[in-house]
């Protein structure tokens, strides 16, 4: 264990720091200077992450990891604002921590003489922070329609077509090593059916963490599927029928199940 933490003291560091912030957020005393307060946090946090990855990286190409490393904090504190349960509160630190944690791990190991098996964890471990941060955008994109009713649902619309393409196209590029002009028109697809399934979902009579998770359910079955599609192999059906037949049978199943929680 101790060789462990001591081999990976910049991941520990780093999870330590964050879960640190996102309990002072938690416990700031005075809601009044709250915006200051979490601004503040965001730029030692940023600062703490730049200090330790400098000498090991070259911030210039590693500007998607810092990207994400910065998203992934946003989104775990936009969630813990519009949670209410302490329970459930606590363990969005330690996720957002670890998954933070994670990153900088992940930044700091992935060289040219790391395997490729070891790579292609990395790769799945980003993604999935990447469908986290979409999927607290969603989630956030639903409270403030909630909270906020004289927003234009127009403008949320925008901002879901936007953040989704962002993530879409941050995975992406993770697979297929193009200019982002091959991706525009897919990028353009992605945007606007996230904007449709967000406009379907919003119809449900459920909270909006249950409305963003579905959506992002949703817009991560659409990512796959135009990855696939976009791939030298293509979509292979036989397989991709049965995968799409069980997330749907789970996903009406659920409906139905959180209808009468």
């Amino acid at each position: 264990m101790i060789r462990f933490i001591v081999f990976h003291l910049r991941a520990v560091l780093t999870t330590i720091i964050a879960g640190v912030l996102f309990e002072s957020i938690v416990r700031m005393p005075v809601p009044g200077y709250m915006r200051w307060f979490v601004l503040m946090t965001f730029v030692v946090f940023m600062s703490a992450m730049v200090l330790l990855v400098r000498r090991y990286v070259r911030i210039r190409l590693a500007l998607w990891d810092m990207a994400l490393l910065a998203l992934a904090y946003m989104s775990t504190f936009l969630l813990m604002i519009l949670t209410e349960w302490r329970t459930v509160i606590v363990l969005l630190e330690v996720l957002g921590a670890l998954t933070v944690g994670m990153l900088v791990n992940i930044l700091l190991s992935n060289t040219d003489t790391t395997p490729v098996y070891i790579k292609k964890a990395y790769r799945r471990m980003r993604g999935m922070a990447w469908v986290f941060v979409a999927a607290a955008m969603f989630i956030t994109a639903y409270a403030v329609s909630f909270f906020f009713e004289q927003i234009p649902l127009a403008v949320l619309f925008l901002f879901v077509g936007a953040t989704t393409s962002l993530c879409s196209y941050a995975i992406w590029r993770m697979y297929f090593q193009v200019p982002l002009q091959r991706f525009t028109i897919w990028l353009l697809i992605i945007a606007v059916m996230s904007m449709e399934v967000f406009w379907v979902i919003h119809l449900l009579p459920f909270g909006y963490m249950v409305l963003g998770f579905f959506a992002a359910w949703l817009w991560y079955l659409l990512l796959l599927l135009i990855r696939f599609h976009i791939s030298a192999e293509g979509i292979r059906w036989k397989e991709q029928r049965r995968f799409l037949l069980s997330n749907a049978v789970v996903f009406i199943a659920l409906l139905f199940v959180i209808r009468w929680i």
